[in-house]
C-alpha cells in the first residue's frame, strides 16, 4: 500500500478519510465543499478578518462536464475566482487541457449474410478499423504531462449504424485542432477503404486551456501565492489533465480561475482517500486569499 501511496507517509499519525472500499468515498468534491463552507462559517464567525465581497457558488454535474452549462453568469460580481477542486497539499493548477469531443457516425449498407459478398457494408467493420487507427501512443493509458490523446470513449450501433464519441484533449490549441483535422482525415479514408459506407464527423470544442486568460489577468495567481507565503506554504504549480468549471468561468467570462488543493487522492477509485491536514490547509488558505484581496 506504502509503495503505491506514497503521500501517505506524510500523514503517519494524522488523520485520513476512507471507505471501506464497498464505495468511493467521493472526496471530489466533497472534500472542498466541506472546505469552503468551513471557511464561510469561519469568515461569518470572525468578522474582525478583512474581506471586500466573496461569493460562495456550488455547481452540480462538474463531473461530466455540465457543471456551467446553465450557470447564472449574470449573477456573480467578482473579477477572480478560484475552484476548490484539486488533489494533494500545496498542489494548485491554473493550466488545463483543451477539449474537444468529437462524434463520429458510421453508415453501412444491410444484405442478406448468404447473399453479402461484394455488397454487405458493416458499420461496425468501419468502426472497428477507424478505432484501431488511432494512435495508441496517444492515447490516455499511454500519455502524461503536457501529452494530448484521442480517446474513443463510447460506442453503440449496429451493423447498419454506428454512433462513436471521441475525446480529444491537448494544452496547445493547435494542437487539438490538427488532432481534429486528423479524426476528418481518418473518416475520409474509411469511406475510401469501404465504398458506399458512410462516415460523418462533427467535432465541438467544449472548454479553453484556462492559462490564456491567467496569463492575460495574473492577480488572481499572485494573491494565491502570497496567501500561500503568508501562511508558510510552498505552493506547487501543477497542470490539470483534464478540465475544471473554472475553465468554463474563465471561457465565458474571461475571469480568471486557478484550482486549489482539496486533500484528495486516488479519486474515483476504491482506494479514494482524503487527508484531514490538508483539508484543514486548503481551508486556511482560502481564508488568507480573502484577506489578501482586501488588502488591495
Amino acid at each position: 500500500v506504502a509503495e503505491e501511496n506514497p503521500e501517505l507517509a506524510k500523514y503517519v499519525g494524522e488523520t485520513i478519510i476512507v471507505t471501506d472500499g464497498n464505495t468511493l468515498l467521493g472526496s471530489d468534491d466533497k472534500a472542498g465543499v466541506a472546505e469552503i463552507m468551513s471557511a464561510a462559517a469561519y469568515l461569518k464567525a470572525h468578522p474582525e478578518v478583512k474581506h471586500g465581497v466573496v461569493e460562495f457558488i456550488f455547481t452540480s454535474d462538474e463531473e461530466t462536464g455540465s457543471g456551467m452549462n446553465t450557470f447564472p453568469y449574470d449573477k456573480i460580481s467578482c473579477d477572480y475566482c478560484y475552484t476548490i477542486d484539486g488533489g494533494k497539499r500545496f498542489e494548485i493548477e491554473s493550466e488545463c487541457f483543451n477539449a474537444a469531443t468529437v462524434k463520429v457516425h458510421f453508415s453501412g449498407v444491410s444484405y442478406h449474410l448468404g447473399m453479402a459478398r461484394g455488397r454487405l457494408v458493416n458499420a461496425l467493420t468501419m468502426a472497428s478499423f477507424f478505432i484501431n487507427a488511432l494512435p495508441q501512443a496517444e492515447s490516455p493509458e499511454a500519455t502524461d504531462g503536457r501529452y494530448g490523446y484521442y480517446c474513443a470513449q463510447n460506442i453503440r450501433g449496429t451493423s447498419t449504424e454506428v454512433d462513436l464519441t471521441l475525446y480529444l484533449r491537448d494544452f496547445d490549441l493547435d494542437i487539438l485542432n490538427r488532432r481534429i483535422d486528423a479524426i476528418k482525415s481518418l473518416a475520409a479514408a474509411t469511406e475510401a477503404l469501404y465504398p458506399n459506407g458512410k462516415v460523418s464527423v462533427d467535432a465541438k470544442h467544449i472548454y479553453y486551456n484556462m492559462a490564456l486568460v491567467a496569463a492575460k489577468k495574473p492577480f488572481a495567481m499572485e494573491n494565491l501565492y502570497e496567501a500561500g507565503r503568508q501562511l508558510g506554504m510552498e505552493l506547487q504549480s501543477s497542470l490539470i489533465r483534464g478540465g475544471t468549471d473554472g475553465a468554463r468561468m474563465a471561457n465565458e467570462r474571461d475571469i480568471p480561475c486557478p484550482n486549489i488543493f482539496t486533500g484528495g487522492h486516488n479519486l474515483h477509485s476504491r482506494f479514494e482517500w482524503a487527508a484531514l491536514p490538508a483539508m484543514v490547509d486548503a481551508c486556511r488558505l482560502i481564508i488568507k486569499i480573502v484577506e489578501v484581496g482586501a488588502s488591495k
